[in-house]
């Protein structure tokens, strides 16, 4: 014999108690062939709830106008002829829920109320679809009732370290899942010359926040300087940066994307936000080590620095000499500009009572001496070599 259809798939059966294989095949045939009542009391017999599984929604309720749930269970009743113990079985519910579903003190589930409709061949009084949306409505209604009394009560559900966690959670959960991308994970290298150097990148033309690593640069005057900023950040974090061309203005933006980074970058003593405003200074690891010290000094110098080339006329007589700046607005680096160039043996002059503050190197020796102790990444600086 053919195994009907719906066995174990769509539309199958659920059995109580210990029954044959063939008592289940005569009584699913009966119950999708047989047109009359007839098929209930078999069921009945054979101990067998039907379940429809588009229909089994037992958490799933519905909402009769008044009086209407009331007058749909009579004639439940009146149709079966069953009791209320038979009829709460077949609901799976207790008997005092189905009588207090008769007073309406309960609503009934769409569950129950499809099982008596096909078991029985009456109607519901309205369309499904109005039932459900009106327990929906009143669930929630009730549900921000609740809510604003539970909030009067008692304050906020959660405390702010709560939420924390409970977003940390979710978003694992979102990357697990795929829903959103994995942490993106940069090589984090030790203290060394090379990090040193993108530290004053970083100090003199970069910027943090709490998702982003930046470094601005001029798009025209930094041409050059810009494949190498690229090129040096991938040797240390693993991965070239992004670049973004700026539409306003001749700049191009360097950018790492991802918290990791950025956490790392907190540790080895950069800072989020404005540099001018908290007044940024060298982290301490790179005080201690004059290697380190010079290497900075070569990242702020190309960045934030420059050589220029002085003309003046002295009796008709034209003369120039080359000098360096470095400008900026925050007071510890311009100390540390002028403090590490002293030590090598340089005689900078700093400019500090001006909103433009600024550390200079007037010696055309002193520059070039300069270019070649401490070195630079970035041509611009030395376009007036040699001239």
């Amino acid at each position: 014999m053919e195994q009907p259809k719906g066995l174990c798939g769509e539309g199958g059966i659920r059995t109580h108690g210990s029954i044959s294989a063939t008592m289940v095949f005569k009584t699913i045939a009966l119950v999708r062939y047989a047109t009359s009542p007839e098929y209930f009391k078999l069921s009945i017999a054979y101990g067998i709830v039907i379940e429809d599984k588009q229909s089994r929604m037992e958490n799933l309720r519905i909402k009769f106008l008044p009086n209407k749930q009331k007058e749909f269970l009579d004639t439940v009743y009146r149709v079966s002829g069953l009791n209320t113990d038979r009829l709460a079985e077949f609901a799976k519910i207790h008997p005092r829920s189905f009588r207090d579903w008769k007073r309406e003190r309960l609503t009934m589930t769409l569950f129950a109320a499809e099982l008596f409709c096909e078991m029985f061949k009456i109607f519901l009084p309205e369309e499904k679809a109005s039932l459900i949306s009106r327990w929906q409505k009143t669930k929630q209604a009730a549900s921000k009732i609740g809510g604003i009394e539970r909030f009067k009560k008692h304050g906020s559900p959660a405390t702010e370290e709560g939420r924390r966690k409970g977003g940390a959670k979710a978003l694992a959960n979102f990357r697990r899942n795929g829903i959103i991308p994995r942490v993106k994970t940069y090589n984090q290298p030790a203290f060394c010359k090379e990090l040193a150097e993108y530290v004053g990148i970083m100090l003199g033309d970069g910027g943090l926040t709490l998702g982003q690593c930046t470094v601005t640069l001029n798009s025209i005057a930094d041409r050059e300087y810009i494949n190498f900023v690229s090129s040096f950040s991938r040797k240390l974090f693993g991965e070239p940066p992004k670049h973004f061309q700026k539409k306003d203005c001749n700049a191009v933006a360097l950018y790492y994307n991802g918290s990791s980074l950025v956490r790392y970058l907190l540790q080895i003593g950069l800072k989020i936000g404005n540099k001018v405003k908290q007044q940024v200074d060298v982290p301490i690891w790179i005080l201690a080590e004059k290697s380190f010290r010079i290497s900075c000094l070569r990242g702020l110098m190309d960045t934030d620095g420059g050589v220029f080339l002085h003309r003046y006329k002295v009796g008709g007589k034209e003369y120039k000499y080359k000098k360096i700046s470095f400008s900026n607005r925050s007071a510890p680096l311009l100390l540390f500009v002028k403090n590490t160039l002293a030590e090598l043996g340089f005689t900078p002059k700093i400019i500090d009572k001006v909103e433009n503050k600024k550390v200079w190197l007037y010696n055309t020796n002193e520059v070039e001496r300069y270019l070649e102790v401490v070195g630079t990444h970035n041509p611009r600086l030395l376009k007036w070599n040699g001239g």
